[in-house]
């Protein structure tokens, strides 16, 4: 995830940033910081993406709440959260969607609930941890397609890139198992990602990248339910 810190004090885009890494991790997300009104609207105009903005109202050179309205014109519509030590502008803030307002100076506790909010709100991603090539690499568990097992090893494949790592197919689906309830084992050899699945033809599964593997029949009906239930979930 990326994160937008806008304010013209350095003390107070330091003091989010810190506690936006001890939240979320600094594995996980990107922070970016700005000082003024046009280089955030620059950022975005250069095609930037954030998942999330904190943006102080009162600035020297910027209004924040007139650039969150030009922001929303813009199109964008991710959370936006304002920094302000004047607590009147939280009904101009609604105009333009305020996720939630923090009061300065911060305090922690609110700014911890803020961010919990953040997080379910932004369905954070998960990510393995896996040892390739004597590195720790993480990977967001949803940009997994299917594992394969191979003799000693699995094969971890993804849309654009695949990781062999030294592990066991039961060792690999315990850990994913904790993190995520959209995999499942379709054969001794293989366990798929429910969100990758287009389609089933018989008994073979064909994934989003048109890889088709075979399911085990005997786990054929365990499949398709979990699948059935996958997709209900989803259309709610």
């Amino acid at each position: 995830m990326k994160f937008a810190v806008c304010d013209d004090e350095k003390i107070f885009r330091d003091e989010i940033i810190e506690e936006l890494y001890c939240f979320f991790g600094k594995l996980d997300i990107d922070c970016i910081t700005f000082s003024d009104r046009s280089e955030l609207v620059e950022a975005y105009q250069g095609e930037e993406c954030f998942d999330a903005i904190f943006l102080d109202i009162e600035m020297a050179k910027l209004d924040g709440l007139a650039t969150a309205a030009e922001l929303r014109k813009m199109g964008i519509t991710c959370p936006i959260i304002f920094l302000t030590s004047h607590t009147e502008f939280a009904m101009e803030g609604y105009e333009v969607y305020a996720f939630r307002f923090l009061a300065k100076p911060m305090n922690k506790d609110k700014l911890t609930l803020a961010m919990m909010d953040l997080k379910e709100a932004l369905c954070v991603k998960k990510h393995l941890l896996i040892k390739a090539d004597g590195e720790e690499i993480p990977i967001p568990v949803d940009d997994i397609i299917y594992i394969e097992a191979m003799n000693n090893s699995i094969s971890i494949v993804l849309e654009k890139e695949n990781y062999m790592v030294r592990k066991k197919l039961g060792e690999i689906e315990k850990e994913l198992f904790e993190l995520a309830d959209t995999f499942i084992k379709i054969h001794r050899g293989y366990i798929v990602n429910l969100s990758k699945v287009k389609k089933i033809h018989g008994n073979q599964v064909v994934l989003c990248s048109d890889v088709c593997l075979p399911i085990s029949r005997s786990l054929v009906n365990v499949f398709k339910t979990k699948l059935f239930d996958y997709i209900k979930n989803q259309a709610r």
